[in-house]
């Protein structure tokens, strides 16, 4: 199994008081840190968390919560040139679909990543992309 991690996953996990949905992602990660298995985190992601975090708890719980995500044994994926051509396509082909959740669906096509775990609308109209959420 394969799986681009959105950035909803890491602040749902973390900020969401839904003790099911907690569960169901400290699995996921544990399943995705296990032999035969990958997690990729595009850098955007990173970003986007970091952002979010930074505005709504400040600094040091954005660092904090910033690092042990990039303790996970996890791939982060940097935005290199087939990503980013990918990303463009689909710009083009999904009107509304944002900068950053057009990197994310296009990481897990270059990558072939079996889906991508989110709840994002944007992400979920991209009909190239298999999406996973509890």
């Amino acid at each position: 199994m394969k799986a681009v991690v959105d950035t909803r996953f890491f602040i749902d996990s973390l900020i969401v008081g839904d003790h099911r949905f907690q569960n169901w992602s400290r699995t996921t990660l544990q399943t995705l840190q296990k032999t035969g298995s990958s997690g990729i985190i595009p850098s955007i992601v990173i970003h986007e968390f970091y952002q979010f975090l930074l505005k709504n708890l400040g600094k040091d719980v954005a660092e904090l919560q910033t690092n042990n995500v990039l303790k996970l044994d996890f791939e982060v994926a940097n935005l290199d040139v087939p990503i980013a051509v990918e990303a463009a396509k689909f710009r083009c082909e999904y009107a509304e679909l944002p900068t950053a959740d057009a990197v994310i669906a296009a990481t897990g096509i270059v990558l072939g990543c079996d889906y991508v775990l989110t709840d994002d609308r944007h992400i979920r109209q991209v009909r190239e992309v298999k999406t996973k959420w509890i």
